[in-house]
């Protein structure tokens, strides 16, 4: 039986989890599973600024979602990244904004409980208003079984920095998978501007260790931009991780290192996300 429900809270403090307990006025608390479906088909994180600072500021985000009602052993979920203008007014120029979307086959155990946690990730940039939205048994299950992301801040172009953490200023070491098989990757970056930067950037994740089973490249770009010229405030912009639809095989319980640099130009700092996506 199809079913959908939804979390939401305006994160107010940067690297600190946040439950997700409202729906507008009412408080309904955890998610309770509901008793005649079987698994999570698609999750949907919306990450929505609503700034409150006069300067250009970069974000990421992020979800964690764990509990007796879901099977998850890492169930750790990069949302929507991006940055906000250099004036509190013109963050209504951030509109449009679409959420970031996983297909998943992720088992639930049906009258069960569990809970979400979001995070604002890169700067604080005042408010970051976050949604989240869990359908059960849709009409097309995809394949994730499990997520896990790894985050930084790149502050110096053509530099190699080895993404860590998951919120700010706490090291989880690399990735160690407890899956086989990473089935989707994805990537991206939130960004401070340094205002009169007119300069292209690229953003590119290396994948390195023991935990590949095969020897490979690995690397992989996410999405761009570029920045107009003496520009002290910007429209701002949210957009979606870059996703790349693979089949990597991994060796459960070593190491993976993902490293990321800015391509071509310091614009300031990028804060960077890579997130993994078990099949």
């Amino acid at each position: 039986m199809f079913d959908a429900d939804y979390r939401e809270v305006s994160v107010t403090a940067l690297g600190t989890a946040t439950a997700m307990t409202a729906q507008g006025a009412d408080t309904p608390g955890a998610f309770v599973v509901p008793t005649n479906v079987s698994r999570i088909t698609e999750i949907r994180i919306h990450a929505i600024p609503g700034a409150t600072v006069d300067t250009i500021m970069g974000f990421s985000s992020g979800v964690h979602i764990y509990g007796s009602g879901v099977k998850l052993s890492e169930g750790w979920f990069p949302g929507p990244a991006g940055f906000i203008g250099g004036v509190a007014t013109m963050t209504a120029g951030v509109s449009d904004i679409e959420p970031q979307v996983y297909f998943t086959n992720i088992p639930v155990r049906p009258g069960g409980q569990f809970s979400a946690d979001a995070f604002m990730l890169g700067e604080d940039i005042g408010a970051l208003h976050m949604l989240l939205e869990i359908i059960y048994d849709g009409p097309v299950a995809g394949k994730i079984v499990d997520m896990d992301y790894r985050s930084q801040d790149l502050t110096a172009a053509n530099t190699l920095v080895t993404l860590d953490e998951r919120i700010n200023g706490t090291s989880e070491g690399d990735f160690k998978p407890a899956y086989g098989t990473i089935g989707e990757i994805f990537v991206g970056m939130g960004a401070k501007i340094t205002a009169g930067t007119a300069l292209p950037i690229g953003l590119a994740a290396h994948l390195s260790g023991p935990g590949l089973l095969n020897a490979g490249n690995y690397k992989f770009l996410g999405k761009g931009c570029a920045i107009n010229d003496d520009s002290a405030t910007l429209p701002g912009s949210v957009k979606k991780l870059e996703r790349y639809i693979c089949q990597i095989t991994t060796k459960p319980g070593n190491n993976i290192r993902v490293q990321a640099q800015m391509i071509e130009n310091d614009i300031g700092t990028a804060f960077a996300v890579v997130g993994f996506a078990y099949y």
